[in-house]
């Protein structure tokens, strides 16, 4: 059944990519459009194997980024820290904004050959010292973005896959946490969100993000102190927000305004 599935979908593939040639008049391109449109397919077909099978869900993402020569990966995690129903969130260092803890993944020294086959190029639009050195935020071809997934979620990760650095960064080392009380946070693993491909008029191209979203889960002691905290209140260097107020990006209806702004992204830590 599986591999009648796998060919299924192998045919899907390649009619999906063909009748990307034909024109709105329903004339088809020139011929070395459609080769190199057949190649692609096959290629694709080739590469990845029974992964795309495994992945179906993200077929709608793959087959917007076969045709894109430039598109921007940024490949991070973010944290779902929450009391009862308020989720904390930090203001960005980048914009100002409120978001979920955390940031991207690091590549390692493991990691170069395999980026360097896929031929990827850095992205150095966001700079910030020594933490963003070796970031996971890069360009790669549209059509290779399948084989950077494969890549990316196998097995033997040749990159970073702790999700303990940016808990540290963000709220251990500024004091907001007690570095004592959280020597040793638990994270469990809720699922990886990879969004649609999608035009950053900010960044002035198209890109996709892969979320890995992982919740704390605190022991009793911890959980003690987080609503301490909260109870203290907002103060500038974080907020505790409902899904609510997350959804809206921070706009509050019943005053009609909106007193911070939390990012857009931050809707990934809710479900």
């Amino acid at each position: 059944m599986e591999e009648r599935h796998t060919r299924f979908l192998n045919f899907f593939i390649l009619v999906s990519l063909l009748l990307a040639t034909i024109n709105s008049k329903g004339k088809p391109y020139n011929a070395s459009l459609l080769g190199a449109t057949v190649g692609t397919a096959i290629s694709l077909i080739l590469a990845t194997g029974g992964w795309i099978l495994s992945h179906r869900s993200n077929l709608r993402t793959i087959f917007t980024a076969i045709f894109i020569c430039n598109l921007r990966l940024s490949c991070s995690y973010l944290y779902r820290i929450k009391v009862d129903d308020q989720y904390l969130l930090i203001k960005s260092r980048k914009h100002g904004k409120y978001q979920p803890v955390g940031g991207n993944f690091k590549r390692n020294k493991f990691s170069h050959d395999t980026l360097q086959k896929l031929e990827v190029r850095d992205d150095d639009k966001f700079t910030n010292g020594h933490r963003s050195s070796d970031d996971l935020r890069l360009y790669i071809r549209g059509y290779r973005l399948p084989q950077f997934l494969k890549w990316y979620n196998s097995p033997n990760k040749k990159r970073e896959v702790s999700y303990d650095r940016e808990f540290y960064e963000e709220l251990v080392e500024p004091g907001h946490f007690s570095s004592e009380l959280f020597k040793y946070p638990i994270f469990n693993f809720i699922k990886q969100v990879i969004t649609p491909v999608r035009y950053s008029t900010y960044l002035k191209c198209y890109e996709v993000h892969i979320y890995d979203i992982v919740e704390l889960n605190p022991s009793r002691d911890q959980l003690t102190f987080l609503k301490e905290l909260m109870q203290k209140g907002d103060c500038k260097e974080f907020k505790w927000a409902t899904s609510n107020l997350i959804q809206t990006q921070g706009y509050q209806s019943h005053t009609q305004d909106t007193p911070y702004e939390i990012t857009d992204h931050s809707i990934e830590i809710l479900s």
